[in-house]
This record gives structure tokens, sequence and C-alpha cells, in this order.
């Protein structure tokens, strides 16, 4: 492989939508399929089985066409493969050490709208070799300059190798460069749960996202002040519609009128309007920088540490406390949170039907006695408080336990 590494970043706010264009490794776990052979002719080792090797080889000398095929219908019988394979990326549900089949690096094109690739970066334990693992092979990009020339030769786009081989190859460069994955995962966690007020003591609910971001780049100026500079775009300067019905090529020979009526028709607003930022960089971590820069700008997104997996992710709802990362039983963390919920909700329905009759009394003394107001604080006090306490016992933040205990100390 060619030390090129060539990562584009292009990002819509109005559709809050980003493309990441990088080199990524994905999973086979069969060789081949039926609608696409392209990698048959390029696995990097011959798999055990004697027959298949050999057609392999002989594939790869096929005279003619009609002989391709009918190695191919033969290697598909050996295989056994369904059409449905094909290369999928590795999430934090797999543990690549169990995987018996192929990885192939290819580059990649992906749409990010919940699912960004900073957010998976900043959540993987680099202390755990599968969480590393994971990162070299969906970020083979940092490591394009990094692998001697020997492993760098070695290693080919649309080429498959046995996830064995990929292991040892990922394993020689763990101990060099976990410490400084971490830093940089650090910077970026620092600077987001400052902005998102996941660690930040200070009140500043009446700023934007994008002012606190503002904020926190004047108060630590060299976090990113390398990384930030490491681009250029290939923006257009030029606004447009994702969906404009008539080709660009043919508005010229379109009466204005027309054009007019089909803006007012397709976008009555003028929000559905865009520029398309575009950006390209050889640094991963400039990308991930690229990334966060537009995002603090929409206000209406928040990042958040999930309930369940303890990584990060994005939301637009501010109350949501889990992810919808996907874990080895193949349930999402909000599914287990909407499970545990209902089980703890089951579980506190004793408690807060006591707590709801002390607050009946509250209300009942504070209304009694209007003219003495410690009654309607104190009722005031204990409403707020507790509907906290409860959401927080639901939510899993506090126990049952330590619920029932503040609720039996309002008794009196």
């Amino acid at each position: 492989m060619e030390r090129k590494n060539k990562i584009g970043i292009s990002f819509d706010a109005s559709y809050f939508a980003q493309i990441f264009i990088h080199t990524a490794g994905a999973y086979l776990s069969k060789p081949i399929n039926k609608t696409n052979n392209k990698y048959l002719a390029n696995l990097g080792t011959v798999p055990p089985d004697e027959r298949f090797g050999q057609l392999v080889l002989e594939l790869e000398n096929a005279n003619s066409e009609s002989e391709r095929k009918k190695i191919i219908n033969e290697l598909k019988l050996i295989a056994e493969i369904d059409k449905t394979i094909e290369p999928v990326p590795l999430t934090f549900k797999d543990n690549v050490e169990d995987l018996k089949g192929y990885i192939v690096f290819e580059p990649t094109s992906a749409v990010e709208h919940y699912d960004l690739s900073l957010l998976d970066f900043i959540s993987y334990n680099f202390d755990v070799f599968n969480d590393y693992l994971l990162f070299f092979i969906n970020f083979f990009d940092y490591f394009i300059d990094k692998l001697d020339d020997k492993d760098i030769k070695y290693i080919e786009l649309d080429t498959l190798y046995p996830v064995n081989e990929i292991i040892e190859i990922a394993k020689k460069y763990y101990d060099k460069e976990k410490e400084k994955l971490i830093y940089y995962q650090n910077l970026f966690k620092k600077c987001i749960n400052f902005v998102y007020s996941i660690d930040n003591p200070f009140d500043m609910k009446y700023l934007t996202h994008k002012q606190i971001f503002f904020l926190y780049n004047q108060l630590y100026q060299d976090t990113f002040a390398k990384i930030k500079r490491d681009f250029h775009s290939t923006d257009l300067l030029d606004y447009q519609y994702n969906d404009f019905p008539i080709r660009k090529e043919l508005i010229g020979l379109v009466d204005i009128n027309v054009l007019i009526s089909t803006i007012e028709k397709i976008d009555p607003t003028g929000r559905k309007l865009n520029s398309l930022q575009q950006f390209e960089t050889t640094n991963l971590f400039t990308s991930f920088y690229i990334t966060l820069f537009n995002v603090v700008a929409v206000n209406k997104m928040h990042i958040k540490i999930c309930g369940n997996c303890g990584r990060y992710f994005i939301t637009h709802k501010e109350t949501v406390t889990y992810c919808d990362r996907i874990t080895k039983d193949n349930m999402t963390c909000k599914d287990i949170g909407n499970k545990e919920y209902q089980k703890r909700k089951k579980e506190n329905d004793t408690t807060y039907d006591k707590y709801r009759k002390i607050g009946s009394r509250k209300q009942l003394r504070a209304k009694r006695n209007p003219k003495i107001d410690m009654y309607q604080k104190d009722l005031e006090e204990y409403r707020k408080t507790g509907k906290q306490m409860y959401k927080d016992v639901c939510s899993g933040k506090i126990s049952n336990k330590e619920f029932a205990k503040w609720v039996d100390e309002q008794d009196k």
C-alpha cells in the first residue's frame, strides 16, 4: 500500500449529515459471495482448504470468461456462501480475536448522522487490546505512516487477510502508539465534557454550545493549536439544493419564471438551501476537530455519555440517557435502559406511593395555613427535590434504597 493518507470531510448542517472519506477495514466471515467476487484473486493468504486454495490459484490464471465462471461456481459450492455476505464495519460488540474470517482495507465513504467517528474514537478504552484492534481496523489512516516498510508493503487495498494476521501486525504497534492515542483522546474529551456540561462546574445555561466552544479555545489556546490548521478547504463557496429537480446543465435553458416557481414550490421557507463544507487533511485528529467544530454550531444537538455502555453519543433530546449502539446481546443500550427503567419503576412504586402521600399532607398543611410561609416553602422544596430524586432512581443514578431513606426522613 502506498503511504498516501488523504481524509475527506463534508458537513451539511441543515441535514446534520457528515460524509467521512478515509481508509478503513471491514470484516468478511467468508471470502466470496454470489454477487461480488472481486476479492477472490486478492486473497492475502490461501485458506487452509486444499481444493479451495487450488481453485483460487486457477482463477488467477484462467484464460477465458467461461473458465472463470466454472471455477467460481465450484468455489461457491465449497464455501457454501450466502449471497448476503458483504464486508461489514466492526463495532464495539465485536471481539476481534474471536473472529475467524477476513479483513479487507478499502477507501470508505461513510454518511454519518448520529454515529460520528469522533465519538467512537473518544469512547475506545485503549487499555483494552480489543478496543485498540477496533481502532486499528476502523481508522487505518492513522497507521499508514506508522507501519514499517515490510508491513505497509504487505497490506494492500481490496485484499483479504485472515483476521489473525492483522492482529499480529496491529500488536507490533500497540505499546508504541497507545499513550499517544490516549493523549489525543483526552484533548477531545476535556473539550467535549466542558462544552456539553458533562464535567463543567460553571453555570453556562444561557450560552450556546458554540459560545462555550469559543470560550474553551480562549482558555486553552494550545489544546488544538496544531491540528486545527492542518487542512485545506475544497469549498466552491456556493449554495445548493440537495434535491433540485432541474439538472444543473439545463438551468440556463429554462425560463426564469419557471425557476422561481420551482424554488417557491420545493423550498417555501428558504431553509433547504445549504452550503456544503468540504475539507481535506492527512491528519486523522484534524478530521475529528473539523467534526467537533461543525457539531458545536448545531445548538439543538447534545453530546452525552450513555448510562449503559459508558460511551459518548449525540442526541437532539437533552433528556435521553442511553445510546443506540448494539450490544453483544443484539439489543441497543436504549432497549436495555428501558427494560431496566421499567424494572426500577416497579420496585419504586411502593416508595413513590409513600412519597405522594407525604406530599399530599404537606400540601394540605400549606393550604390550611396560608399565612405560614414555612409550610409553603417546605412543600416547594419537597416537590423539587423529590421529583429529581425519583428521576435519578429511575435512570439508575441513585438506588431505590437511597430514595426510600430520603422519603422516610420527610415523614415528620
